[in-house]
Parts: C-alpha cells; sequence; structure tokens
C-alpha cells in the first residue's frame, strides 16, 4: 500500500512539474528562413501570389502528402486568393493572401485543430538580387501541450523552409533569365 501512494505521489509531482514549467514557455512562437534570389521582385511575386499554380512550384509542404486535396477560391492571384485542403497526413487547414504586392505576400493559414499562423514571405533588396524571407508566427495560448509543440516549431518547420526557399530560388532565377 505504501508503494502505490508514494507512486501516486511521484506521478503527481511529475504532471505540477510538467504543467508548471509549460506556464514558463512563450506562448508565441516564430520560424523564419532567408535566401538570397538573383530575381527581382517580379519574378518572385507570380510564384508566391498564386495558390493554385505558383506556391505548389516551390512549397516543399505541397509535397509532404501526394494524396492532399485541394479545392481554391477567391481570384487566381493576389488578395483574397485562398485555398483549403484535406490531408491524412498534415492534417486540413486553409491558406488565403491578405496582401501581395512587390515588397512581399502575406498570409492567413489555419489549421483544423485550430492552429492560426500569420506569414509573410518578404522580398528586400539584397546584393546581387532580392532577399526573400519567409516567416511564420502564431500565438498558443495556454495549453501546456502547445506551449511544448511551440518550444520545437523552428526545429520541426525551420529544414521544410529552407528546402523549399531554395526551390523558389531555381524557379524565380530560371524565370528571371527567360
Amino acid at each position: 500500500m505504501q508503494r502505490l501512494k508514494t507512486a501516486v505521489i511521484v506521478a503527481a509531482g511529475i504532471v505540477v512539474v510538467i504543467l508548471g514549467s509549460s506556464w514558463l514557455l512563450p506562448s508565441h512562437w516564430q520560424v523564419r528562413r532567408s535566401i538570397v534570389v538573383a530575381a527581382p521582385p517580379g519574378a518572385l511575386l507570380p510564384l508566391v501570389a498564386n495558390l493554385r499554380t505558383g506556391w505548389p512550384q516551390w512549397s516543399a509542404f505541397d509535397a509532404e502528402d501526394p494524396e492532399i486535396q485541394y479545392s481554391y477560391s477567391g481570384p487566381e492571384e493576389g488578395p483574397g486568393a485562398a485555398r483549403s485542403w484535406t490531408s491524412g497526413t498534415l492534417g486540413n487547414g486553409s491558406q488565403k493572401i491578405v496582401r501581395a504586392d512587390a515588397r512581399g505576400v502575406e498570409f492567413e493559414l489555419r489549421m483544423a485543430n485550430g492552429f492560426a499562423i500569420a506569414g509573410i514571405v518578404s522580398f528586400d533588396p539584397a546584393p546581387g538580387g532580392t532577399r526573400v524571407t519567409w516567416t511564420d508566427s502564431g500565438e498558443v495560448g495556454h495549453n501546456p501541450a502547445h506551449r511544448f509543440l511551440a518550444a520545437f516549431m523552428d526545429r520541426m518547420m525551420g529544414a521544410t523552409f529552407e528546402k523549399s526557399l531554395g526551390a523558389l530560388k531555381q524557379k524565380a532565377e530560371a524565370a528571371a533569365r527567360r
């Protein structure tokens, strides 16, 4: 009986430590990666501002689930262009462009599990071309599991951002040479 009581106390202590430590973690997360592309913003914009024909050419996220099903709404390109998807691998969600101009593209991404992501792919002058910076960020609130997840967002998404930006660089530089 004493062992059971000790085990319950230890388990309760572990739960308290885990829940307590989650409050020390930030509720905000951000993932950011950059690359210099030897192309002007005009060669980048159609690839980033068009969710139907541009984005799939370079976003590694689009290739993670070959069974993903997309549906599109709004204009073909720019503000208001939107897509939603169903995916057994990535989860269901939607993405909508809220701004698209020579400075970059801002978008909102919402996952069915309640996560909301603010994203921007910005275009800034750089020696040799345009510095493209992709930033996603979000708030996870008070849920302890979500706070632990937020602590690992950069590790979980960073490599995919890098792969995507590399593909964007190849596509935009090829378009700029034409």
